[in-house]
């Protein structure tokens, strides 16, 4: 009797052939992700497996080269970033590609792409909340000011906004700078991906930094400047927080790059 091919390769939305050996272990992985358990809160769990769905139409769109800025963004910052230990969460870069680089003719980015193609298929609107949600992220510089068994109390820099979070991250130390995502799901907020963290000692340094690289940015106050550095910014915050200690750090624009033949 001969064998079809398995489930992951049935699921592929482009035809196999066109794909890298390293492609096809992405789409397996994502297969793999997709139908797993996902341990913690329901919140997260419902993240986690809408990103991965996410994952899987961004690896399709990157292999079809249907977006050529989007296909130079995500070949360089896996060169850069993704094969560190230190982003080995396959959340941090991968979000800001996803979320925050706006490639489109009207600055669309993928997430926009992504709900346009849910439209066209049975059960888009389970995705719609993740889509909304993640369309408001962007990253942000918070200061640990309480801890609870459960719960991160943070301020942002620059902004000092205070919000509570859910505690998804145990060990750290009082008063730590994090650079992270921030989610929320029914009045649970989460960090969404590994944050990246500095000593409260350094908590002047990193805000001087976010005050000067928002200087790239339009607006009309510091506070504008600084939230379109925190969601146009990431490579340059990538760059900042590597553990490659030679790597250069790219300018908070480096996102305009992409857009180059």
């Amino acid at each position: 009797m001969k064998k079809g091919k398995p489930s992951w390769l049935q699921g592929i939305p482009i035809d196999p052939s066109k794909l890298t050996l390293d492609e096809l272990r992405n789409f397996k992985e994502a297969d793999r992700l997709l139908t797993g358990p996902i341990e913690g809160p329901e919140g997260w769990a419902y993240f986690v497996r809408c990103f991965w769905f996410l994952t899987a139409f961004a690896m399709a769109t990157i292999a079809d080269n249907r977006f050529p800025s989007l296909t130079r963004c995500w070949n360089e910052l896996e060169k850069f970033f993704m094969h560190e230990e230190s982003f080995d969460d396959e959340i941090f870069v991968e979000s800001w590609i996803f979320f925050d680089f706006p490639f489109g003719e009207k600055g669309q980015t993928l997430l926009d792409y992504f709900e346009d193609f849910l439209k066209q298929t049975d059960g888009g609107e389970n995705f719609q909340y993740f889509i909304e949600q993640m369309k408001k992220s962007r990253l942000g510089l918070y200061q640990e000011i309480l801890s609870g068994k459960y719960t991160i109390k943070f301020r942002e820099l620059i902004t000092g906004n205070t919000i509570k979070t859910f505690r998804n991250v145990e060990i750290y130390e009082k008063g730590e700078i994090f650079l992270t995502r921030l989610v929320e799901y029914e009045g649970d907020v989460y960090q969404f991906g590994d944050p990246k963290c500095w000593p409260k000692e350094f908590k002047f340094q990193v805000e001087g930094f976010a005050r000067e690289k928002s200087s790239y940015f339009d607006g009309s106050n510091t506070e504008e400047k600084y939230i379109k550095l925190m969601k146009l910014g990431g490579p340059y915050w990538m760059s900042c927080v590597t553990s490659n200690p030679n790597f250069p750090i790219l300018d908070p624009d480096h996102y305009l790059r992409y857009f180059r033949d």
